[in-house]
Parts: C-alpha cells; sequence; structure tokens
C-alpha cells in the first residue's frame, strides 16, 4: 500500500509540473560565458571554410545560424559592433552543439534591421561531427 501512495504522489507531481515555465535572469553574457566554458572543455573545432571540414572527414550536421539583439531599438544605447558580433558567434557556437556537432564553420556575419534592437548581427555557418 505504502509502494501504491508513493507512486501515486511521484506520479501526480511530474504530471503537475509538466505544463511550467521557468524564468531565470541570465542574460546572453553568462550565456556567453558558459558556452566559452563548455567550448574549452569540449573542444569545439573550427573549420575555416566547408571545403575544409569536408577534406578533413567531418560529416555535416546541417545550417546553423546565432542572431544577437542589442539595444532597445530606440538609439539610446551604445552598442559596440564587436561585442554583438561575438556574441552571435557564441550563440551560433550554442546552436551547433544542440545540433550534437563538435565542429562547425561560420559562413557569414552581418547587420539585419530589427526594429527592436539597436544594432543586431546574424551569423550563418554549418555544423558538423568531426572525429
Amino acid at each position: 500500500m505504502l509502494r501504491f501512495i508513493m507512486a501515486t504522489t511521484v506520479l501526480a507531481t511530474i504530471t503537475g509540473c509538466s505544463g511550467m515555465t521557468y524564468h531565470t535572469d541570465i542574460d546572453n553574457g553568462v550565456l556567453s560565458q558558459e558556452i566559452g566554458t563548455y567550448v574549452n572543455k569540449r573542444g569545439l573545432q573550427q573549420f575555416y571554410s566547408d571545403q575544409e571540414a569536408h577534406e578533413s572527414g567531418a560529416t555535416l550536421l546541417g545550417r546553423i545560424e546565432g542572431e544577437s539583439c542589442d539595444g532597445d531599438g530606440m538609439g539610446n544605447n551604445n552598442v559596440s559592433y564587436n561585442r554583438s558580433k561575438s556574441n552571435a558567434i557564441d550563440l551560433l557556437k550554442a546552436d551547433a552543439m544542440r545540433r550534437g556537432g563538435n565542429a562547425f564553420t561560420i559562413n557569414s556575419c552581418s547587420e539585419t534591421s530589427v526594429s527592436y534592437c539597436d544594432l543586431s548581427i546574424l551569423c550563418t555557418g554549418q555544423a558538423y561531427d568531426y572525429q
């Protein structure tokens, strides 16, 4: 009987919490730092071209992207292009890791027009599985 009660309690807890949403105060700076630490530990490989990746025997996993959005769109913030680009590249790396990749290329980084950002940078590339 005790097992039944415990099983019912656990099931009710799991079912009741499945629709919950959690909000944190993690910003892009903290996210970038965590990605950087993860990349250093895991050894995420950067190829400088898709041809180099192909010639190295890496398996293509697909297109990846990272987009940064700095400022509030009102033009009141002094936004650094280099910092915004660095954030976009970190998000691109995170996308590669989400796809299960351990290597990536950066094909392009360019400014994009987003009304709610003072500066938005979109970086695109490819994720690879590299042995």
